[in-house]
C-alpha cells in the first residue's frame, strides 16, 4: 500500500512537471511567433508605404486616412477604430482616383493596430513628409506582443 502511495506521489510530480513543461513551450511558441508576425507585417507595411508615398503625385488625407495618387496608381489607407485594423485598396490605372472606403485588411486578423494617425506635413523646399505611426499588438492564446511603430517617408514629387 505504501508503494502505490509512493508510486502516485511521484506519478503526480511528473504530471503536473509535464503540464507545466507543454504550456510553458506553448508560451515561448507564442512569443516568438507573435514578435516575428509583428515584425514581417510592420516591415511590409513600411515596405508599403514608402513605395505608394514616393511616387504620389498628389498625396492628401486626414489624421486617420491617407489618400495617395501617382500616374499609373492610388492607394488609400484608412484606419478603422472599431476593426482595429488598416483597411486599404490599391488601384493601378492611369487617371485613377483613390478609394475613400477600402475593405481589405492589411494586417491579419489577430494583430490589433491601436492609436493609428497619419500625418502629411508640407516641406518649405517642395514635397511633403507623410509620417504613419501608432501601437499594434498582436495577440495569440498564450502570448501578447505589442511594439509602436513609425514611418516617416519624404514624398518630394510636386
Amino acid at each position: 500500500m505504501i508503494e502505490v502511495v509512493v508510486s502516485l506521489g511521484i506519478l503526480s510530480v511528473v504530471s503536473a512537471a509535464s503540464v507545466w513543461l507543454v504550456f510553458t513551450t506553448l508560451a515561448l511558441r507564442d512569443q516568438a511567433l507573435a514578435t516575428t508576425t509583428t515584425t514581417e507585417s510592420l516591415r511590409i507595411f513600411s515596405r508599403t508605404i514608402y513605395r505608394a508615398v514616393a511616387n504620389a503625385s498628389v498625396v492628401s488625407g486626414t489624421s486617420t486616412s491617407l489618400l495617395l495618387t501617382s500616374a499609373n496608381e492610388c492607394w488609400s489607407f484608412v484606419y478603422d477604430s472599431n476593426a482595429k485594423n488598416i483597411r486599404y485598396s490599391q488601384i493601378s490605372a492611369a487617371s485613377c482616383t483613390p478609394n475613400p472606403n477600402p475593405v481589405t485588411s492589411f494586417f491579419p486578423s489577430y494583430s490589433q493596430i491601436e492609436n493609428m494617425t497619419f500625418n502629411v506635413t508640407p516641406l518649405s523646399t517642395g514635397g511633403r513628409q507623410v509620417t504613419a505611426a501608432g501601437v499594434i499588438n498582436t495577440v495569440l492564446p498564450f502570448a501578447n506582443y505589442q511594439t509602436n511603430f513609425s514611418n516617416t517617408v519624404t514624398n518630394v514629387i510636386d
